[in-house]
């Protein structure tokens, strides 16, 4: 199929009208609440066989109504709120599946050692709505989690906890439209969400893909699976989107119907949608960046990397190396650190004269520097790997081993490690941590701490305090 466009008119849930783009202060309001009025004179029924209303028939009442009372109205509410409000990213904020994709907070001054049993350094726990195995985002003095219940877990559950205290201050629920079905080591919930620090993206395995602002009103919402009924697996559609520029990346491969999107972070409209190899792939899109300043994703699976205009869905360069189908690409600037049977470093550049494209070569691939299943971590100079008992960092300009820490007896370990100014943090599910410390020559284990939870998930980093979502609850630790 290639690179095509999908019409905001036609299929995949089609959201509701948008108020337009207004001018900020007391004026901004007032324009804002007059447009509102506006569109609400103009609300003219939907016919019958409309994709929205069909979708509709499978969402929870309080989310039906919700968006049947209130599909123009809550654009009005949302846009009133904005105008009265303003969000700045703040440079603490975890924005995404391993924050901007390195899983490294160089300045974070966490605590190496807690214990769930004694308190010590838990600032508070408490428990979700729901289970679910994403990681949490920290946006501001939220924390957003996902969750999911119920028969197949069908019931999903967007949060809102307080920073501060772990309190809730909103939950809102729906119903799962596609697929729900998952491993039960797996979940609905298995995504990590993403935010562009005024909205949050939250997309589950069952395809469904639904947009809030920071106070919990419903902006937009996508049955991306409506129309394609066979994207899905029995394990779970564990890739977590990423926003880049306006624009909301999905990448859904299975052995069913596989494809990528592009979706309007504002208004839900599909910008674009590429055809996918039709095989089983958990990795997420990753964003990049040429040394000119050109944004992509790479997106890579069992069969190789492509590097993808995030504004059009035209693939600017394409690798034929393997990607490894669970751990994701991680990028440091100017290297793409492809996990895989061999670890691949794509290197990035300038273009070499004005118009063309950057370059984008490989600079080194390694057989023995690849991680088990969970994702790299990069910090300037260095790439860490997690396999089986074992820690081990590498040189990011050649692909050298510098250096591998045993870990002792660990469990499974899903979650992607995190690096602070205090050492890598690796997490097993049984919720055991161990923190080694990066010595330059060689790496020591310098802490072991308990949570005394099941945690799939990766943990997210904000000021000097740790976020985990543990299969049922969610955890700060601080001093």
């Amino acid at each position: 199929m290639g690179c095509g466009k999908q019409s905001a008119q036609g299929g995949w849930g089609t959201p509701s009208r948008v108020v337009p783009d207004v001018p900020g202060g007391r004026t901004g309001v007032l324009h804002t609440i007059c447009e509102c009025f506006k569109l609400l004179r103009h609300v003219q029924r939907k016919p019958v066989d409309d994709p929205t209303r069909r979708i509709l028939t499978n969402l929870s009442m309080p989310f039906r109504f919700q968006m049947i009372r209130s599909r123009f109205s809550i654009r009005c509410v949302t846009a009133v709120a904005l105008a009265l409000t303003s969000c700045v990213v703040d440079a603490d904020d975890w924005l995404g599946f391993r924050g901007d994709g390195r899983s490294f907070a160089p300045e974070a001054k966490t605590p190496a050692e807690f214990d769930a049993e004694s308190g010590n350094n838990i600032a508070w726990r408490t428990t979700t709505t729901g289970r679910g195995i994403g990681g949490p985002l920290v946006i501001g003095d939220r924390v957003i989690v996902t969750g999911c219940g119920g028969e197949d877990e069908r019931d999903l559950y967007v949060e809102s906890y307080s920073v501060a205290d772990g309190k809730l201050r909103w939950s809102r629920p729906m119903r799962a439209t596609g697929r729900p079905f998952t491993h039960p080591t797996s979940s609905n919930a298995s995504p990590t969400p993403a935010s562009d620090g005024e909205r949050v993206f939250a997309l589950f395995s069952s395809c469904d893909l639904v947009c809030y602002d920071l106070a919990g009103h419903l902006v937009w919402y996508r049955a991306l699976a409506i129309d394609r009924p066979k994207t899905g697996n029995d394990i779970s559609m564990s890739s977590s989107p990423v926003v880049v520029d306006g624009v909301v990346v999905v990448q859904l491969e299975n052995q069913g119907d596989s494809f990528a999107a592009g979706i309007d972070a504002k208004t839900g409209e599909i910008l674009w949608t590429n055809a996918r190899n039709a095989s089983s792939n958990w990795s997420s899109p990753q964003l990049v960046q040429t040394e000119d300043g050109i944004s992509a994703v790479a997106m890579h699976n069992g069969r190789g990397v492509e590097l993808v205009d995030v504004k059009t869905g035209k693939v600017l360069k394409r690798f034929d190396v393997s990607g490894d189908g669970t751990a994701s690409s991680t990028f440091a600037s100017p290297y793409i650190i492809v996990p895989g049977q061999s670890t691949t470093a794509i290197r990035l550049s300038a273009a070499e004269t004005d118009g063309d494209d950057a370059v984008a070569t490989i600079q080194w691939q390694s057989n023995k520097l690849r991680p088990q299943r969970c994702s790299p971590v990069a910090s300037n100079d260095r790439i860490y790997m997690g396999r089986g008992s074992t820690l081990m960092a590498g040189s990011i300009s050649d692909g050298s081993i510098l250096w591998q820490a045993r870990l002792g007896k660990l469990s499974n370990v899903w979650a992607t490690p995190v690096m602070t100014a205090t050492g890598i943090y690796i997490v097993g599910s049984d919720g055991k941590v161990i923190v080694v410390e990066d010595q330059g020559d060689k790496g020591e284990v310098i802490a072991e701490s308990e949570l005394g939870e099941s945690v799939l998930a990766s943990p997210a980093v904000s000021g000097d305090a740790l976020y985990f979502r543990s299969e049922r609850g969610l955890i700060k630790v601080a001093d």
